[in-house]
């Protein structure tokens, strides 16, 4: 059985995740929170298999908590939901983020939409069979600016193969290397990219 733990700071959300679930056998949802600080105490003791969080959250911003998050679990599968820019998405590949929603999930209405709950199943299931969720066109906008100079040859490597839709677990096996190596050179690659990277 795979657990699912949902940090969003919408009702409206926790209840399309809760219905996408509710559709997936295998799956439960073992948690929920509205904030990063609770998710970081919560999901260290309920070691979930998947992680569903918003870009932006009340207390922080959920790319850094996914990435708080993958450097102590690994293997944990996180989809991002919320409008993200290029670089947001940049930032969200490198970290090792399995999927991305690009539209905030839960309308105006009492109960989600069909399509809605169909959609979050589909990247949830998607994550957690080992597949990324991207959609082509927003990983295609993300990396445009192609792989920064700078990048060690190992890094260049891990940033390239992120860039075609690897998941880590792939990276990992291709060149020969741990999940968390992976993850540490993904992790360089995206210092080096942001404002005061070397």
């Amino acid at each position: 059985m795979s657990r699912l733990f949902a940090v969003h700071a919408r009702p409206a959300t926790h209840l399309v995740v809760e219905h996408a679930v509710g559709t997936l056998p295998g799956v439960v949802l073992a948690g929920h929170s509205a904030s990063a600080a609770e998710a970081v105490r919560v999901v260290q003791s309920l070691a979930p298999d998947a992680l569903t969080v918003d870009v932006r959250l009340p207390d922080g911003d959920g790319i850094d908590l996914a990435a708080e998050l993958l450097a102590a679990r690994p293997s944990l599968r996180v989809v991002l939901f919320g409008p993200a820019t290029d670089g947001r998405l940049r930032r969200a590949v490198l970290a090792g983020i399995a999927g991305h929603l690009p539209g905030p999930a839960g309308g105006a209405g009492d109960r989600p939409g069909v399509t809605e709950v169909d959609r979050v199943a589909g990247a949830i299931r998607d994550v957690l069979a080992g597949r990324v969720a991207f959609g082509s066109r927003f990983l295609t906008g993300a990396l445009r600016a192609g792989t920064p100079t700078g990048l060690s040859g190992r890094e260049r490597e891990v940033t390239e193969l992120l860039g075609a839709g690897l998941p880590a677990t792939e990276i990992a096996r291709r060149l020969r290397l741990t999940e968390s190596t992976v993850r540490t050179y993904a992790a360089r690659a995206r210092a080096k990219r942001e404002p005061g990277g070397t």
